[in-house]
């Protein structure tokens, strides 16, 4: 039952069924004692006015109701017949649809004695929400907030209420606040059985990156890929993550190849800019093997010529590094994280995973670095639930971000 429903029905209940059809005044006092105490105490005139509007909003004939009601508000004086008569205006405009013609008879409403008190907060709800769109639609944005707010905490329910603050907060610069409205209108459809327009989510992630939080930025962005897992979306997010990886040291470097493999993983490289920069950041990177599969899946893929300048010169460094560098057997004979790594980047997942578990034993590494690439190597092995756990252990630092993602990319669907 919407807003009209409810509160038209709670007015009828609460003045009594006899309403408009008491006896005239001199008749209530030959008889007080029997009068209905919830009856309305009105004058001739204004029954007249009334009961004839009141059987065409019944009807649904505004046109038959609207010069009744007129005549009914002309003639009203006592709080009964204001009140009565409000009521009728607020059907006759929540009927024909006229949200600037609610204001007047909810301002009434909510001010009169005449309203059942479990009415009041409603009807001063509703008249918040009205006023809170007219500022919208003047552009007073602080005048939005104030309005929609005091709504809300009424017990207004409309998706239009947080999505118009989330509007009013971004022209008044705050963003945090904007992407926080923002989250409330899609968990707003969702409960409505609804799925938010995406334009929402791409409405917020800009605000949220632009302040410089990572960590709220990454929850944006896993929580659009949930809802929108497209390959357009993967790429978008790794880029807008990426742009916070951009140093020189170890960190930077792990978090920007850890997001390529996981577009790689996505089906999201989409271009040359993306195999080549895979591939120079894996070769920069001392890891040679997948510099060179990167390469080769690029070239077969149709989205590197095998002429290229660049990616040839990265793939003949590529070739000579792997030439000098022990073999993927004797890496697994020396142990340790860098050796893990390296049969991680040679698609060695099983036996990269058995080196990296033993450096979690023995203790004085990186586990959250440990746990990342422990749970890639698990995904790509098909082992889901333990890469799920393994990334989940990834718990500070630089690479929480890009764990979530990797989890969220687990729950994914195969994407082409």
């Amino acid at each position: 039952m919407n807003f009209a429903s409810k509160l038209a029905l709670a007015a009828v209940l609460s003045l009594g069924t006899t309403a408009l059809t008491v006896a005239p005044a001199a008749a209530q006092k030959k008889d007080d004692k029997k009068a209905d105490p919830n009856a309305l105490k009105v004058s001739d005139d204004f029954r007249k006015a009334a009961a004839a509007a009141e059987v065409a909003v019944k009807a649904k004939d505004w046109t038959t109701a609207e010069p009744q009601i007129v005549a009914a508000e002309a003639v009203a004086k006592n709080d009964d017949e204001k009140y009565y008569s409000a009521w009728l205006r607020l059907q006759l405009e929540l009927g024909r649809g006229n949200e600037a013609g609610q204001a007047i008879p909810l301002q009434v409403l909510a001010g009169n004695p005449r309203t059942p008190p479990e009415n009041v907060g409603p009807y001063t709800a509703r008249l918040n929400f009205l006023q809170g769109k007219a500022a919208n639609s003047a552009k007073k944005y602080p005048d939005v907030i104030t309005y929609m707010t005091k709504a809300r905490q009424l017990g207004e329910k409309n998706i239009d209420i947080s999505l118009m603050m989330a509007n009013a907060y971004a022209a008044m610069g705050k963003n945090v606040e904007a992407a926080a409205e923002a989250r409330n209108s899609i968990e707003f459809a969702k409960a409505s059985g609804q799925k938010a327009p995406e334009a929402w989510y791409q409405f917020a992630i800009p605000k949220v990156n632009a302040s410089g939080n990572r960590d709220a930025t990454a929850d944006w962005l896993a929580y659009y890929l949930k809802d929108y897992p497209t390959v357009k979306n993967w790429r978008w997010a790794m880029e807008v993550l990426g742009q916070g990886a951009k140093g020189t040291d170890r960190n930077a470097k792990i978090e920007r190849i850890d997001l390529y493999r996981l577009r790689r993983g996505t089906n999201a490289l989409a271009d040359r800019g993306d195999y080549a920069d895979y591939a120079y950041v894996a070769q920069s990177s001392g890891l040679p093997w997948e510099s060179i599969s990167v390469i080769d899946e690029g070239r077969k893929a149709g989205k590197l010529p095998a002429t290229d300048p660049d990616t040839t010169k990265i793939y003949g460094a590529a070739q000579a590094g792997v030439k000098s560098s022990p073999s993927l057997d004797a890496l697994v004979k020396q142990g340790g994280v860098d050796n893990a790594d390296a049969l991680l980047a040679a698609g060695d997942n099983a036996r990269a995973l058995q080196l990296y578990d033993a450096a979690l034993a023995k203790g004085g590494a990186n586990a959250d670095e440990i746990n990342l690439h422990r749970g890639i190597a698990l995904s790509r092995l098909g082992r889901k639930d333990e890469a799920k756990t393994a990334f989940a252990s990834v718990k500070t630092g630089p690479f929480v971000n890009v764990a979530l993602l990797w989890q969220v990319s687990l729950e994914s669907p195969p994407l082409s």
